[in-house]
């Protein structure tokens, strides 16, 4: 007979706490929270990439990665040149969605977004994301992905989950091409050295915030070139896969599929990094959103701007014993507390879990 027990407190596997407030994403596929909470990743997540050298080598890339849309295929447009990009390739009418988060002073990329749509003659849709979806859609969100999330998760599955009740399934989206293409100026800006990179790199440093912090220097290592680093692979490798699991995770949970063009392309020969230090981020992106939009001034790189700040401003404290007592959390970012809570509450939930045996 079945019944229902709650889980057995078990020893998570630091592995796992210290990679996601490291990286984001728990690095290691191999690890696993729990014996039965090994995180989801999407198959295929290595593409046949494509080379790419010139902004035309790009228009081809776009081209046929998109031969195949329909009239069930959508394009999640920011205020940004990657997705104005990819939006310039679709047909008319084509359903575009834009996030707009509703908090006081945030950024709103909906008034860019519209520039583009009017241009192209897209059907403009505005999905508004509140502090309470957040709270609403993690639990789901972290039962599929059997890990914590990145912050863009939420946002992206309200709108995956409208984009389906509308009858799109397929949506268009702009992953990794900061990583790609030379995004991360500030990442860029100059030859860091191994440790200092690390440093600067790590989204909490984990001796500050928990009781067993390890070191995960080994996750930079296979990038190390001396007593340097090799920043442009690092950020292709480690960040980019992190934004694609969070990309997929939202996909799948609401049961849409995603068309990522730029994660398809890898550049022929490094970036120019004399061009990116010298104010042209992404300088082959730029080239081409000019043959494009001949008419409008390239918009520089805007974060997507999670009110995190706001939202969690009144936060207290975590309150699992993986963390130290009384942390002081005064300098700490919205993002970063948005680490320490949803990883809180990720915790909770794997250890309190109720389940049929």
């Amino acid at each position: 007979m079945k019944k229902t027990q709650k889980r057995k407190i078990k020893k998570i596997d630091p592995y796992c706490i210290n990679s996601f407030l490291t990286f984001r994403y728990v690095v290691d596929r191999d690890k696993s929270w729990l014996l039965d909470w090994k995180p989801w990743w999407p198959e295929n997540l290595v593409k046949n990439e494509v080379e790419i050298e010139t902004a035309e080598d790009i228009i081809n890339s776009i081209k046929d990665n998109l031969s195949l849309i329909d009239d069930k295929t959508g394009i999640l447009l920011s205020g940004g040149i990657d997705s104005a990009i990819l939006a310039a390739f679709v047909p008319r009418e084509t359903k575009a969605f834009t996030i707009k988060f509703i908090a006081e002073s945030a950024i709103d990329e909906t008034i860019k977004a519209r520039k583009y749509t009017n241009i192209l003659g897209l059907d403009h849709h505005i999905i508004n994301v509140e502090w309470d979806d957040y709270l609403n859609y993690s639990n789901e969100l972290m039962f599929h992905k059997k890990s914590p999330l990145h912050p863009v998760e939420v946002p992206l599955y309200k709108v995956f989950c409208t984009t389906k009740k509308m009858g799109i399934s397929k949506l268009i989206v702009g992953t990794v091409a900061d990583s790609t293409f030379g995004g991360f100026d500030k990442l860029l800006s100059k030859d860091w050295s191994f440790y200092d990179f690390i440093k600067r790199y790590s989204f909490i440093d984990t001796k500050k915030v928990l009781k067993e912090p390890l070191d995960l220097s080994s996750v930079f290592s296979p990038f190390k070139n001396g007593s340097h680093i090799d920043v442009q692979s690092f950020i292709k490798k480690i960040h980019g896969n992190g934004l694609i699991q969070s990309f997929s995770n939202a996909a799948a949970t609401a049961g849409v599929s995603l068309i990522e063009p730029y994660t398809k392309m890898k550049l022929a020969k490094s970036l120019d990094l004399n061009r990116i230090r010298n104010g042209e981020s992404k300088y082959l992106l730029r080239e081409l959103f000019k043959i494009l939009y001949p008419d409008l001034e390239i918009p520089e790189k805007i974060p997507f701007s999670r009110p995190m700040d706001q939202w969690l401003n009144n936060w207290l404290l975590p309150t699992n014993d993986i963390f130290h007592n009384n942390l002081d959390l005064t300098n700490y970012t919205g993002d970063q507390k948005w680490l320490l809570y949803n990883l809180n509450s990720f915790i909770d939930l794997i250890l309190t879990e109720e389940y049929n045996i």
